[in-house]
């Protein structure tokens, strides 16, 4: 086994001592403190076996049978105080370390410093073992540890000063609902995901059957809100106003689009998104091209009691129906 100063078997009668058994002490006082695998004892000449017939505890040394009366027949001998030899800079190289010896723990080890190990001498092979993914980081108190492993297609995101980075699962765009056919006074999108902020509603050739104005209403899981809504829709032909002269009308059961006349196809888009996610206000913007029109467009706002999970669109007098192409939202 390897050691580190003077070989163990330099020993000198400096550092011996006797004692005289009596039949009955077990106990003597040594000269200077020592341990039980620091000497060597013999009783007439024959050598005692460290922890097993006698032990050392500073001063005292205690033998488990008392060595019989007889003078000076135990004789105790110390080590000498060999010089602990001190590792060169940069001394400790890659060939000098065991394959999976350095674990994390031992890497920021006080008995070995920085400067005892050559640069580049730590390779992979002599890291200890880990969890394939792993990745290591620094705790609070500066020593190493790891990353909690992520999972499939999550991202590294830093946390900050203080704190170790995190794998964070990053939206992979838009989810698109199942288009649905025009069809019924009202089409609903249902059980849309809590944390969702942006929400785009499309249309392709969508049409009614009358000139009743359309609405989209958005709501939570306490039902479709039907009042509340801050809304603006206008009209133009050819650059020139709609026909009911003016460039704005209200609506505050939804957010409208002007229709004007049964089978005006639609074709565009209205945009939601969440302007304040605690008190869940929505804000709406919407450009369609329309059959008869050269365009339709319209803005709003609306406050929610709780977080988004559901979007309808209905004819506002309830008397008309949806009746051709096809209209869906996609989210994020």
């Amino acid at each position: 086994m390897p050691y580190l100063g003077n070989e163990p078997g330099a020993i000198t009668d400096a550092f011996t001592q006797t004692f005289t058994g009596d039949g009955s002490t077990t106990a003597f006082t040594l000269s200077q403190s020592s341990t039980t695998n620091a000497v060597f004892v013999r009783i007439s000449g024959v050598m005692q076996r460290n922890g097993t017939d006698f032990t050392v505890s500073g001063t005292t040394l205690t033998f488990t049978t008392a060595p019989p009366a007889l003078s000076n027949n135990i004789v105790v001998q110390f080590f000498t105080v060999g010089s602990i030899q001190t590792i060169a800079d940069d001394a400790v190289a890659t060939a000098k370390i065991a394959d999976s010896a350095v674990s994390t723990a031992k890497i920021a080890d006080v008995a070995v410093s920085t400067a005892k190990i050559a640069d580049n001498a730590i390779s992979l092979a002599k890291l200890a073992g880990g969890t394939d993914g792993n990745l290591i980081t620094f705790d609070a108190s500066g020593d190493p540890a790891f990353v909690a492993t992520g999972s499939s297609g999550q991202l590294l995101t830093s946390a900050g000063a203080g704190a170790p980075p995190t794998f964070t699962t990053v939206s992979a765009g838009f989810t698109h609902a199942t288009p649905q056919a025009g069809s019924g006074t009202s089409l609903t999108f249902g059980s849309i995901p809590t944390g969702t902020s942006f929400i785009v509603v499309t249309m392709h050739d969508f049409s009614s059957s009358g000139g009743d104005e359309w609405m989209v209403q958005i709501g939570d899981s306490g039902g479709i809100e039907t009042a509340d809504y801050r809304s603006q829709r206008s009209t133009a032909t050819n650059g020139s106003l709609g026909s009911d002269g003016t460039p704005n009308s209200n609506e505050s059961q939804g957010f409208g689009i002007t229709v004007d006349a049964a089978g005006n196809a639609f074709g565009g888009q209205m945009i939601l998104s969440l302007h304040h996610p605690t008190n869940h206000t929505w804000t709406s913007s919407s450009s369609f091209r329309r059959d008869g029109f050269d365009h339709s467009w319209g803005a709003g706002s609306k406050d929610l009691s709780a977080e988004l999970t559901q979007v309808r669109i209905t004819t506002k007098g309830g008397s008309e129906s949806f009746d051709a192409g096809t209209i869906n939202i996609m989210y994020m």
